[in-house]
């Protein structure tokens, strides 16, 4: 690809952080789909499912906002989630609160078991480094 001179920085395309960061995003995420293919869940069902783990009960705008999602993408995973019995979603003031059944505490832990999986191997290719890089990109991003 042509170079592009910008005072004495030569910048090329191949250097866009848009470029680059997708390209990471697609393997790393290769990684993890492999251990959550078996569960017949989506990346961003399983990003869910990880946060109320963690988190418990929470605000059903709250999911979105934390995770990045379009709020079609949170409604669509939510109506799915609830539909094969592993989410509850209560009524009350603005936004509904979202919790974990008894069934979706029992598919949180085999998420959380295969995660570990994931994050272990992009440990192991990344390393601490790496995996604090990653973190401060994820910090200097949020707005």
């Amino acid at each position: 690809m042509k170079k592009i001179d910008k005072g004495s920085q030569q910048i090329s395309p191949s250097m866009c952080p848009l470029i680059r960061l997708s390209i990471i995003s697609r393997k790393l995420s290769k990684l993890f789909k492999k251990n959550f293919s078996k569960l017949n869940l989506t990346q961003s069902q399983v990003s869910i499912l990880l946060m109320l783990s963690e988190m418990g009960n929470i605000a059903q705008s709250a999911i979105g906002k934390y995770l990045e999602l379009e709020r079609s993408t949170v409604t669509r995973d939510l109506v799915r989630l609830i539909d094969r019995g592993y989410l509850n979603k209560t009524a009350g003031g603005v936004s509904p609160t979202i919790g974990l059944t008894k069934e979706g505490t029992k598919m949180s832990k085999l998420v959380v078991r295969e995660w570990e999986k994931g994050f272990n191997t992009a440990f192991e290719l990344l390393g601490r480094q790496g995996m604090n890089a990653v973190g401060e990109l994820e910090k200097k991003m949020r707005v």
